[in-house]
């Protein structure tokens, strides 16, 4: 019997997500447990790109540095369907970095670790019991099973989680099922185009390194192959097979390295909270895999949630503090469901279809189009106090200006400073000439900022969350109001 820690979080899943959230929770002085049922740690790759706003995030954080010593290539292209995508007006903001996911689930377990969160592999969740003060978990481990006591519970633990199920999240199933394969090869004879077949999709990715192994990936979304059953291992004459179906080709490989299948259906948790129960990620928002946006999606509901724990349970906030999360971030996770299954509807073969993308073909050559399809999943805007209302500041809701948080030669400002500790933070951009109110009462977890105005940045001051989320702007005309309504709703009244 595990020692009860009624303050604790406990983190089902050690991916990304789960790691990340440690980390938060760990910043804001909250203790930590992640349970993951692997023995040890991801050694290859399911994912490979590292969207922009994942980099973006990392920023804030202090942690992306690690990941840039690499020198991770930027990836100039995105699709959607079988379009490909004008990235060049938008570089800036919109870019992909090639980067095995394996090096950022290692730089993240690092971080959490140094932090001082408790990561518990080989132990895995296979109970739950909240009442009104907590959370019991059953754990189960090679070294006997166990119970641990906590105050809340986060489900990170993928599409097909256990945390959801035991809770009894309510969970919307739709699309076609997607059935996928990888195959990490010493070598794949022939020139093989990567692109969209008859039967679904077909890559190669040749190793940028002398005597790297190859990729083969294929994904099949009908409902006439059926994947094997998920108990059954990946062989090579399964990846061999499926490549037949989709190119009419047979391939000719060399020793095989590493194989993995990945098959589901999209799946939406109807709520992200269940009491004392939270679902993050692929457990709360499944759905195939196209340009990291899952990645990116899971990574900002730890950064979104992980605050929130922390102030109620420092006693800053209101339980009612915690269903934000679900107000903000599911209709973010429904985005990009729907993002994706209209790209495999696009997908599917049909000659009503085929009339379809002719349209399509003219559609996205069109700048507005272009624009929107690259940005539909990655512009995040919080209906915050009103903040889809047409006369509200149009940072209101969105994330801080990266200008705020590194300067002109990319060094890290007082901003980022502030959110490197996991901390809001109000900006006076008038060099004091805004009279903002004292922030001492709330030391600890809101920095105050004076600066110069900044270019492109139409405010004369602005509060930030800890997530990196604007909670309130003023300009000249607006002056000061609404900002105290702001503080007490987001950081608490003073000390």
């Amino acid at each position: 019997m595990e020692i009860p820690l009624t303050g604790t979080v406990v983190i089902a899943g050690a991916g990304p997500v789960g790691l990340f959230l440690a980390s938060e929770l760990r910043l804001a002085g909250v203790e930590a447990v992640v349970l993951e049922r692997s023995p040890k740690a991801n050694e290859h790759t399911v994912g490979g790109t590292l969207h922009a706003r994942t980099a973006d995030l990392f920023d804030q954080r202090g942690i992306m540095d690690t990941l840039r010593a690499g020198n991770p290539p930027l990836w100039p292209r995105l699709h959607f369907a079988s379009y490909w995508l004008d990235l060049a007006p938008h570089m800036e903001d919109e870019y992909s970095l090639l980067l095995p996911q394996q090096y950022t689930e290692e730089m993240l377990e690092a971080h959490a670790t140094e932090l001082g969160a408790d990561i518990r592999r080989g132990h895995t969740c296979v109970s739950l019991t909240q009442d009104a003060d907590g959370v019991t978990v059953g754990v189960r481990a090679d070294s006997g099973d166990y119970e641990l006591r906590g105050a809340y519970l986060v489900g990170c633990d993928g599409g097909d989680s256990t945390v959801r199920e035991l809770a009894a999240f309510p969970v919307q199933e739709s699309g076609p099922r997607w059935y996928g394969l990888l195959a990490d090869v010493e070598s794949i004879e022939g020139d093989w185009h990567p692109g969209n077949y008859p039967g679904g999709q077909f890559a190669v990715i040749r190793s940028p390194h002398e005597g790297g192994p190859s990729r083969i990936m294929t994904l099949e979304f009908n409902e006439t192959t059926q994947p094997p059953p998920a108990d059954q291992p990946v062989s090579v004459e399964e990846v061999i097979a499926s490549t037949e179906r989709i190119t009419g080709r047979t391939p000719v490989v060399g020793e095989v390295q590493w194989l993995h299948r990945y098959t589901n259906t999209t799946r939406e948790a109807e709520n992200y909270r269940q009491g004392r129960v939270f679902v993050a990620g692929d457990a709360a928002h499944l759905h195939v895999a196209f340009a990291g946006h899952g990645l990116s999606t899971g990574l900002h509901d730890a950064a979104n949630l992980g605050w929130k724990l922390a102030a109620v349970l420092d006693g800053r906030a209101p339980d009612s503090l915690l269903d934000t999360y679900d107000e903000e971030r599911r209709p973010v996770g429904h985005r990009a469901c729907v993002f994706t299954q209209s790209q495999m509807a696009l997908l599917t073969q049909g000659q009503q279809l085929d009339i379809l993308r002719q349209l399509f073909t003219d559609l996205v050559k069109l700048p507005e189009v272009n624009h929107h399809l690259i940005t539909t999943v990655t512009d995040v805007r919080y209906a915050l106090d009103g903040a889809e209302k047409e006369d509200t500041h149009p940072l209101l809701g969105r994330p801080v200006p990266n200008q705020l948080v590194k300067d002109a030669d990319g060094q890290a400002t007082a901003v980022a400073e502030a959110l490197r500790a996991g901390r809001g933070v109000l900006i006076d951009l008038t060099d004091g000439a805004a009279a903002l109110p004292d922030t001492s009462g709330r030391r600890g977890h809101l920095d105050s900022v004076s600066r110069g105005p900044a270019d492109a940045v139409d405010a004369t001051a602005l509060l930030v969350r800890p997530d990196g989320f604007v909670a309130w702007a003023a300009t000249a005309d607006t002056g000061n109001d609404g900002l105290e309504p702001a503080l007490r709703r987001w950081f608490g009244d003073t000390a």
